[in-house]
């Protein structure tokens, strides 16, 4: 029986559509959602943050972060939650959750290590060097 993935990403990020395609590649049950069209609401997006450090998901390279002037102050976790669902490029991409677990960001080997993905060396990205992204496990 194949795992069951959600991947929560904007199709138009290069890191996100690479790994896309890798997972793609993969014995999973894949279910994509496409931000730019359907966004996660307020209640999604606490139901999938729950009780992680919100740092996690934050997209400081993005516009909505130097509007809301999140560099100099965050506000409380429902005031960033509530700027997250009116403006999801807020949001690190992709989010990928199998299950309990959850990962955010572009880290090849955290991603692989979730969902159990054995390498097969062809990736250089699998040995050693690792790309930007943060993983997030409840």
């Amino acid at each position: 029986m194949q795992k069951r993935v959600d991947f929560y990403t904007y199709p138009h990020e290069t890191n996100c559509e690479e790994m896309r395609q890798f997972l793609q590649t993969q014995d999973l049950d894949l279910r994509v959602r496409d931000l730019t069209k359907q966004p996660l609401t307020y209640d999604e997006l606490n139901r999938i943050i729950r009780h992680i450090d919100i740092k996690h998901f934050i997209n400081v390279g993005s516009k909505a972060y130097k509007k809301h002037q999140l560099d100099r102050e965050l506000p409380d976790r429902k005031q960033i939650i509530t700027y997250m669902a009116e403006d999801n490029d807020l949001l690190r991409k992709p989010i990928i959750i199998a299950g309990r677990l959850m990962t955010v960001g572009c880290n090849r080997q955290k991603i692989m290590e979730m969902l159990q993905i054995k390498s097969n060396g062809s990736d250089p990205t699998e040995n050693g060097r690792s790309e930007n992204g943060r993983s997030a496990r409840s």
